[in-house]
C-alpha cells in the first residue's frame, strides 16, 4: 500500500509555521497565505498550528491581533476544505521576559495548552539555551525545542541533546532537514537524531510559497523508509495531536492560555 494510503485517516500535523499573513516574516499577503493553504492541503497536511514570531525584528504582533488573522486564515482554510484545521501558537524567541509573557497571556502558548515553542539565537552556547528551557519549565511549560538542527552547540554532541530529552524537553526538527534541502550537515545531523529517535515533532517552518513552501510528504516518506511506519506516525501526526486539545477552554477575548 502507497504511503499516501496508509495515511489517509492521519493526515500530517505541520507544527511550526508562518502562514498568517501580515504579522512577521512569514506570508505577506492574503493571496500569499491561501497560495501556502492549498500547497499544504496537497501535500497531505491538514491540521496546521500557526506560529508567528514572537521576536524583537521579526515581529511580535499582539495577542489580539493573532487571533484576529487567524479568523482570516480559517476563512481561507475552510474555502479549500472543510478538513483542512489551523490553530495558533507562537514560536518565541527565548529572552528574560519571556516566561512571564506566557503566564501572564501576553505571548501565546501553543493553541492555550501548556505547550510552548521556543528558539534560541543559533549561536547561543548549550548553557544558556539548557538554562532558558529550565526557566520555562519552571513556570509549568511543556517546552518545545524548534528546529534544534540549526543549533551550532547542539549539533556538536548528540550527548547534550539526549540529555535536554531526559529533561522533558521535545525536540522539533524542519521538513526541509530531513530531505537534506537545508545542506548535507543538517540532514545528518537530523538523521542521527531520527535514528536515536530523538525528534518529538516535524514542522514545515515555511514562510512563503516559493523559498521556504509548506511541504512535508517527501520528509515522511524519507522517515517512513528508513525509521518505520509507527515512528513516522508518531513524529508527523501522533505526538503533535496532543496540542490540539485544549487543557483550558476559554472563548476568544480571553487572556489566559496557559
Amino acid at each position: 500500500m502507497a504511503f499516501q494510503e496508509k495515511y489517509q485517516m492521519e493526515r500530517f500535523v505541520d507544527t511550526h509555521c508562518h502562514i498568517i499573513f501580515g504579522v512577521d516574516d512569514g506570508a505577506q499577503t492574503p493571496e500569499e497565505m491561501q497560495k501556502m493553504l492549498r500547497m499544504a492541503y496537497e501535500d497531505g497536511i491538514r491540521y496546521i498550528i500557526a506560529t508567528p514570531h514572537h521576536h524583537p525584528r521579526r515581529g511580535r504582533k499582539a495577542p489580539g491581533v493573532l487571533r484576529k488573522q487567524l479568523k482570516i486564515a480559517r476563512e481561507e482554510a475552510a474555502k479549500i476544505s472543510d478538513r483542512l484545521r489551523v490553530y495558533l501558537g507562537t514560536e518565541v524567541y527565548f529572552g528574560q521576559d519571556a516566561p512571564e509573557g506566557l503566564r501572564e497571556g501576553k505571548i501565546l502558548t501553543m493553541n492555550r495548552t501548556n505547550f510552548v515553542l521556543v528558539e534560541f539565537s543559533h549561536s547561543d552556547t548549550y548553557e544558556y539555551i539548557c538554562q532558558g528551557l529550565q526557566q520555562l519549565q519552571m513556570k509549568g511549560f511543556e517546552v518545545i525545542l524548534a528546529h534544534v538542527e540549526r543549533y551550532g552547540c547542539m549539533c556538536k554532541s548528540l550527548e547534550d541533546v539526549e540529555h535536554l530529552t531526559h529533561m522533558g524537553v521535545r525536540l522539533q526538527v524542519n521538513a526541509d532537514s530531513i530531505t537534506g534541502e537545508n545542506g548535507w550537515r543538517m540532514k545528518r545531523f537530523t538523521r542521527q537524531l531520527l535514528d536515536r529517535r530523538l525528534v518529538f515533532c516535524v514542522g514545515t517552518d515555511a514562510h512563503d510559497a516559493q523559498k521556504r513552501p509548506p511541504r512535508m510528504r517527501a520528509a515522511a516518506e524519507y522517515v517512513t523508509k528508513k525509521c518505520g511506519e509507527e515512528y513516522a506516525r508518531r513524529i508527523f501526526f501522533s505526538n503533535a495531536r496532543m496540542m490540539l486539545k485544549k487543557k483550558k477552554r476559554e472563548d476568544e477575548s480571553g487572556k489566559s492560555n496557559a
